[in-house]
């Protein structure tokens, strides 16, 4: 072709004219856009839409504790909020007078403030810098009077008075060690840390619920375990029971409401008929004696971290 004639428009860009108009694909442009083809046949992809990752976040969050146990052994993520924390938008909503939760979570409060001499901290591993394991890698409790302090693990920050405290706990166990018996739970701490505890409320992995300092009523009997039976005043039995075989791992779930002095427990996520204690002398008020979160780890390969810790109010 003559350099005066015309060839009509640009092509555009990643395609090319050629002879008679007709257009040929630019192989280097169709290479990178291939792994984003849908007709790909080395890809394939759903023809419907995915739900987007949002969404699959608010079903799975709403889920309570029996739908994930229906499920067999997979904890998902979402377990760990509560589900009250998707209905706050549809509360502002539905109801302008009604109270609205506040709820927030503590600087740093998924640390450990204090481990005994039997456990250390593993907080050098990525996956636990916000959310440090304690492991026991030392020797096994012989006696579980004495799992304070030796074999116990305190929380960074307190209970927050009068208002109601979240905690979600997991735990881990080896498959191939003995079984021991754990512990969580909230505790006052003394002023000598080698007494024993005086004032706490503990749920061990046999189903058992024991308070120091005071008395436990039962309230609710939940969906979950044999159906709390009190033996004494200050122990109940019968509680969900957990690590006592697979999965040798349990998220475990704690509502302390400090302004009514009760205690809740699931397990496996948040439920929506928890079993529920009564224990009064939660609600007494000492500035200088918090209540703290505690785990006790009696057994060698026993690991245990804070999920989450969330304080709610009604305002």
């Amino acid at each position: 072709l003559g350099p005066s004639l015309k060839t009509g428009p640009k092509a555009p860009r990643g395609l090319e004219m050629a002879s008679g108009g007709a257009t040929k694909t630019d192989w280097t442009l169709h290479g990178h856009m291939a792994a984003h083809d849908r007709t790909d046949v080395l890809r394939p992809r759903r023809l419907l839409m995915p739900r987007s990752i949002a969404q699959q976040r608010r079903v799975e969050s709403s889920r309570c504790a029996r739908e994930v146990l229906r499920g067999a052994v997979p904890l998902r993520g979402g377990a760990v909020h509560h589900f009250e924390e998707q209905r706050r938008a549809r509360w502002l909503l539905s109801d302008t007078e009604a109270c609205v939760p506040l709820t927030t979570r503590p600087n740093r409060g998924l640390h450990w403030q204090a481990v005994g001499a039997a456990l250390r901290v593993l907080g050098e591993h990525p996956a636990y810098r916000l959310s440090p394991a304690v492991a026991n890698a030392s020797w096994d409790c012989t006696d579980l009077r004495s799992a304070f302090p030796e074999f116990s693990a305190v929380g960074v920050r307190p209970l927050q008075h009068g208002l109601v405290n979240r905690l979600v706990f997991e735990l881990r166990a080896d498959p191939l060690a003995k079984p021991h018996i754990a512990q969580i739970g909230v505790a006052r701490l003394p002023d000598d840390p080698t007494l024993p505890l005086s004032h706490a409320v503990l749920w061990s992995s046999a189903g058992d619920v024991t308070a120091k300092g005071g008395q436990l009523d039962v309230v609710s009997l939940g969906w979950q375990g044999v159906g709390l039976t009190p033996r004494l005043e200050d122990w109940c039995s019968g509680a969900p029971t957990w690590l006592d075989g697979e999965p040798f791992v349990a998220r475990l779930m704690l509502e302390v409401d400090l302004g009514a002095g009760q205690i809740s427990l699931s397990l496996g996520g948040w439920s929506d008929q928890p079993v529920v204690l009564s224990a009064p002398f939660l609600k007494e008020e000492d500035a200088e004696y918090p209540w703290y979160p505690v785990v006790a780890l009696t057994g060698v390969g026993h690991e245990a971290r804070l999920l989450d810790f969330q304080v709610r109010n009604d305002v």
